[in-house]
């Protein structure tokens, strides 16, 4: 989506920080940023799941108004 203009944020766990990393470096893009929340999800309250999203909406917000190429 990025490569059509179209500014997206990834989103993981904490597990899958290094999965993350790795699928970036292998799209040819290392330093691609990306938000980890603490994990697990499925077994969350939905009120901890949006205090989650409260925590790094900064952070998300900061990626999608900046462009990829300047990370």
């Amino acid at each position: 989506m990025e490569e059509q203009g179209i500014p997206t944020v990834v989103i993981v766990t904490t597990p899958f920080i290094t999965s993350g990393k790795a699928m970036a470096v292998s799209q040819g893009i290392p330093d691609y940023p990306f938000v980890a929340i603490p994990h697990p999800i499925a077994a969350t309250e939905e009120f901890v799941l949006n205090q989650r999203v409260d925590d790094v909406m900064n952070e998300i917000e900061k990626i999608l108004l900046t462009d990829v190429k300047e990370c």
